[in-house]
């Protein structure tokens, strides 16, 4: 068969197929500075009833094809960008974590162990912006002490027994693992944060005994017998004694 005697209609459907085959669009990342990526997907958008289908309802009213600029949050709520739309006839900008991808944030804490920051239970029960930017800022913030955080700065604005746990509750924060500390002719010992933080408050031992600089100078037996360092509490009262099976601490 020639293709002359292809019948027209079977034609103009394999152009129309071709067509809507060559008009196939794909996600678009972004990759805002702060914030998270953001996954435009561009058949969510065109499957809308309201946008059906009909590229020009975007394009070129509210997006350049060739134009790369990127627009702030804050241009968004004016009504530029993704700001035509949401807020006005889709959800609101507030919602962020429907478009911007959040991840955990770790924050490096010398000598009490580090932070893993996550965002999904906070944004579970509050807004994003109930603290940003009350509190903080998109990407690097000043580091803020704990004494400032008792002050209600940071993560204290929330953490102070009521709105949220308190700050005293270290470890639900921090990442304290165990601590090898080498001894003289003595086998090491293995301190245990996760087995003693089950029976005491980290309170009970910082500042108090130990600084946080785990810098302290070493701490012979015998001083430990006069109640300093691990004998504040192995004294065969509040814990075992020192003099108790040694191997319970040293690792022979």
């Amino acid at each position: 068969m020639s293709f002359m005697r292809i019948p027209m209609l079977v034609i103009a459907v394999v152009m129309l197929w071709a067509a809507a085959q060559a008009s196939d669009v794909f996600d678009i990342v972004f990759k805002p500075r702060y914030g998270g990526e953001v996954v435009f997907s561009h058949d969510i958008h065109t499957s809308n009833p309201k946008i059906a289908d009909n590229c020009p309802t975007c394009h070129e009213k509210t997006y350049k094809t060739k134009s790369k600029k990127p627009v702030t949050m804050a241009q968004m709520e004016k009504g530029k960008s993704c700001g035509a739309c949401h807020g006005r006839i889709a959800f609101p900008l507030a919602a962020c974590g429907r478009c911007h991808g959040i991840r955990t944030i770790t924050f490096d804490v010398p000598y009490v162990g580090n932070v893993n920051f996550l965002h999904k239970p906070h944004t579970d029960k509050f807004p994003c912006g109930e603290c940003h930017n009350k509190l903080f800022f998109p990407g690097r913030n000043p580091h803020a002490t704990m004494a400032e955080m008792e002050k209600g700065k940071s993560c204290g604005a929330c953490h102070r027994g009521k709105k949220a746990f308190a700050l005293r509750d270290c470890s639900r924060c921090h990442l304290a693992g165990n601590l090898l500390m080498k001894c003289v002719n003595a086998g090491p010992v293995t301190f245990s944060h996760g087995y003693h933080t089950k029976l005491y408050r980290c309170t009970d031992c910082h500042q108090k005994i130990f600084p946080l600089d785990y810098s302290t100078p070493r701490v012979s037996m015998h001083e430990m017998e006069s109640g300093k360092s691990c004998g504040a509490c192995h004294d065969d009262y509040t814990a075992f004694t020192i003099r108790e099976n040694c191997v319970r601490c040293h690792d022979m």
